[in-house]
């Protein structure tokens, strides 16, 4: 849906580093930011909630604990703005038209 003729490996090596930098692990991200990688993808909280699931079963399945899930998760979470930000300046920000000539009433 979202990544169709993406380089996925490519992809899949950044997202990977990105979540590791941000949990404090040793990678280090040095691509493009969260608004700039999302601006075309036209996501919504809809589709961030389904990733941010399927992050913490992801988690849980390779032996993670619940409290390190919980604590991903809250930090993943508070990129929310950052990923969404053009679904969110569409849906609360949308372009302001200018008219060309003001009508005095």
């Amino acid at each position: 849906m979202f990544f169709e003729g993406a380089k996925l490996q490519t992809l899949k090596r950044n997202q990977t580093d990105y979540i590791i930098a941000t949990l404090g692990g040793p990678a280090d991200y040095r691509g493009r930011t969260l608004e700039e990688i999302h601006a075309v993808l036209q996501m919504n909280d809809y589709h961030l909630d389904c990733f941010m699931q399927n992050m913490a079963r992801a988690l849980r399945d390779v032996g993670a604990e619940q409290d390190a899930v919980d604590e991903a998760t809250v930090v993943l979470e508070q990129l929310r703005k950052q990923i969404l930000y053009h679904s969110y300046k569409q849906k609360w920000m949308p372009e302001r038209q200018h008219p060309t000539t003001l009508a005095i009433p």
